[in-house]
């Protein structure tokens, strides 16, 4: 009998909490399981519509921030091992474009990383790990920053 995940969903902004949300991915993945690298970049829309130089300005920064992404991913993927591993970027609100993949790749559960901000913060907006779990339906593990010393 396997214990552990067949395929998990691991949103990754780059940041700290990312890789140890990475981490804990690993620990909780089945043998033979799958790892998703889920990179979400804000779809970016030119102040001025009409205007053609800055349609092509803001295609040039989606492009560059793909590859950014691309490469970010390619890195995390390399640090989780031998493991089998996916990569996505895609471009739009975070929350939507995570529960989306959650769904199309049938995982067992999301980890994500939780940002350290304040609570002001969390009250007003939320945060995107917090409106996952909120609206997924499969277990969503939220890992919490590193506790301050």
């Amino acid at each position: 009998m396997s214990t552990g995940y067949d395929r998990i969903l691991v949103p990754v902004d780059f940041s700290v909490n990312a890789n140890r949300a990475l981490r804990e991915a690993k620990r909780l993945l089945a043998e033979g399981g799958e790892i998703i690298l889920l990179h979400v970049t804000e779809k970016l829309e030119p102040a001025l519509p009409w205007s053609a130089t800055n349609r092509k300005l803001i295609t040039k920064l989606q492009r560059e921030a793909r590859s950014d992404a691309r490469a970010g991913l390619e890195k995390a993927a390399k640090a989780l091992g031998r493991l089998r591993v996916r990569r996505r970027v895609e471009s739009g609100v975070a929350e939507d474009r995570i529960l989306e993949a959650a769904r199309r790749e049938r995982v067992g559960v999301i980890v994500i990383g939780a940002q350290g901000h304040t609570l002001s913060d969390r009250l007003l907006l939320g945060s995107t790990s917090e409106r996952v779990a909120r609206k997924s339906s499969v277990p969503v593990l939220i890992v919490p920053p590193p506790r301050k010393r």
